[in-house]
């Protein structure tokens, strides 16, 4: 899908309730599709949902980063430990670390990101 096409089809979609006649339609199913399987259309619609949650990619080393780092935030922008959902934090001295959910606050730092296999800098 194009990106054009898809912003269109986000403008429509995203954020609403939305009835089952349009869950069901092959555009909705073009649109979440073209989420998942296009990077372009992916890391565009990521970029806007963490903008208007007042959190800026910049820096990142690519979108899905970003995004799971703004998902280990709680409201107030801080670190949630014991949080089984949070699959990586970024402290305060740059570091990034794969939380172990054993009940502490351990964690494996890494210097390299999962998804994009970029060296993660301070």
């Amino acid at each position: 899908m194009e990106l054009e096409k898809f912003k269109e089809l986000h403008a429509r979609f995203f954020g609403k309730e939305l009835p089952e006649e349009i869950t069901a339609s092959k555009e909705y199913e073009a649109y979440v599709d073209a989420i998942h399987d296009n990077e372009e259309c992916y890391n565009w619609a990521t970029a806007e949902k963490l903008k208007s949650n007042g959190f800026y990619p910049d820096g990142y080393c690519c979108m899905m980063m970003a995004d799971k780092v703004y998902e280990s935030l709680d409201q107030d922008g801080e670190t949630k430990y014991n949080d089984p959902e949070v699959i990586i934090n970024r402290w305060d001295e740059g570091l990034y670390g794969i939380p172990v959910h054993n009940g502490s606050a351990t964690m494996v730092v890494i210097n390299y990101c999962p998804w994009c296999g970029s060296k993660l800098s301070k």
